[in-house]
């Protein structure tokens, strides 16, 4: 059966004939209905896929040339792996959705570092909600802060001690064991992007659901540990690139490729980092700070977080004008200071506009080059990795990617530079604008498809 939409572009709205698919697309009397994957590439650019002879990506090359791409993806601040995941499947930004960060606000550590792992905090409609009402399948392997995520396959991206801790927070509970029994050998500890794509293709062939949702890590960890651009970086795509294919032969070997759209996307790009910038130095000796003998937060008035690129600064009490004015003019000290590596600090109402964690009180971004640190022994140190993300997302380099292809989808080639909320048009509820109907998108995209900017 063939599915096609009526889709109208605009230069600031992403490819959204996929998603839009699967949210609004009625299924054919003969009871079929389109598919859509969508795999995350965790930290991959732009340029793996637009820059010719840069890494060895043919799978994505292809489905680039077969569909659309994006230039660029401008994402959402903090510039992190779960706020961004999570608003590629609700359309909105984190002050919406309430996935601030990559970690819990928790200064005193009483949650040991807890990262945002359970879908309970996600506060508004999601994509797959949005199709398992219109009695459709989903499933979803290492989405991030998908523990607990309604739907009907699951294997969710946590940081258990073993895979048997793991095994149950999975859906159906013997779901990893029925993979393994495929496969006649037990899956790898920790998982590997390889496991996981082979997880994911072995839903597909098995269950075939309307919306798969995969997403692969070992990039990010290769650029963290080795610099964006390096050998080991663009290795790590090329592999990528292998476990994108793996998934592919499941759609053909399911006869589906004719009902199924591909998204591939990422969720941040990547910038060098050497030093890093401790905040919290600075506010334990204004007294606002305590820690014990083992640098452990003991009380605080005013914390820094530490996200990556950028740091964001919380007031305990938001609304004491005399330490807000003092902790500006703390920071405004140390931005004026090139040696400290500041771009630029953001207030409240540049964090209003940019939809990020409406609690903070001020944002440092940091330079190229420099990284926001938590700690509180010196405000200058040498970074652990080479290569780092969560500053602003207007800057290039920090740019998302996108690649759409498939039955819905025109061949239009490059579309220019979009927004991460408008990857899928979703903005927490079905939208009926989008109809099943012959696809009029093509000559629409002829219109948008040179609006890089």
């Amino acid at each position: 059966m063939s599915h096609h939409l009526s889709v109208r572009w605009r230069p600031n709205l992403a490819v959204v004939a996929l998603a839009a698919s699967v949210l609004s697309t009625t299924v054919g009397a003969d009871g079929t209905a389109p598919h859509v994957i969508v795999i995350s590439i965790d930290g991959m650019k732009p340029e793996t896929y637009t820059e010719p002879g840069l890494a060895h990506v043919p799978t994505l090359r292809r489905l680039a040339a077969q569909g659309v791409f994006a230039n660029g993806v401008v994402g959402v601040l903090p510039t992190l792996t779960f706020p961004s995941h999570t608003t590629l499947i609700t359309g909105v930004p984190p002050a919406v959705h309430g996935i601030y960060n990559n970690r819990i606000l928790d200064p005193e550590n009483r949650s040991y570092g807890a990262w945002y792992w359970y879908a309970r905090d996600i506060k508004v409609r999601t994509l797959t909600e949005a199709v398992r009402a219109r009695g459709l399948t989903t499933a979803a392997v290492s989405w991030p802060a998908s523990v607990g995520l309604d739907v009907d396959f699951l294997v969710p991206e946590f940081a258990p001690q073993s895979l048997a801790q793991l095994r149950p927070l999975s859906r159906p509970a013997n779901l990893l064991d029925e993979v393994e029994a495929a496969r006649g050998h037990m899956l790898p500890w920790p998982l590997t992007d390889a496991a996981r794509a082979e997880i994911a293709a072995w839903i597909f062939r098995a269950h075939r659901p309307n919306l798969m949702l995969l997403h692969l890590v070992d990039t990010d960890t290769a650029q963290h540990d080795h610099g964006p651009r390096s050998p080991e970086a663009l290795a790590s795509m090329a592999t990528a690139d292998r476990h994108v294919a793996t998934v592919l032969d499941a759609v053909d070997a399911a006869g589906l490729r004719a009902e199924t759209g591909i998204v591939i996307v990422s969720d941040h790009g990547f910038v060098p980092a050497g030093r890093r910038l401790e905040l919290n130095t600075l506010f334990k000796g204004e007294g606002w700070l305590q820690v014990d003998e083992q640098g452990r937060v003991v009380h605080w008035e005013v914390y820094f977080q530490a996200s990556g690129g950028s740091g964001f600064v919380f007031l305990k009490n938001p609304d004491d004008a005399k330490i807000r004015n003092r902790v500006r003019t703390i920071l405004d000290a140390v931005a004026s200071d090139p040696a400290n590596g500041v771009e630029r600090v953001l207030s409240t109402e540049d964090l209003r506009a940019m939809g990020a964690d409406p609690r903070a009180s001020f944002v440092v971004d940091m330079r190229s080059g420099f990284y926001a640190g938590g700690g509180s022994n010196g405000l200058i140190v040498q970074a652990n990795g080479r290569g780092g993300h969560g500053n602003d997302p207007s800057r290039p380099d920090l740019h998302a990617s996108l690649i759409m292809a498939g039955p819905f989808v025109p061949r239009s080639g490059g579309i220019g530079i979009v927004r991460r909320g408008s990857v899928f048009g979703f903005r927490g509820r079905p939208m009926n604008r989008w109809r099943s109907r012959r696809c009029r998108a093509t000559e629409a995209a002829g219109r948008t498809s040179g609006g890089a900017r």
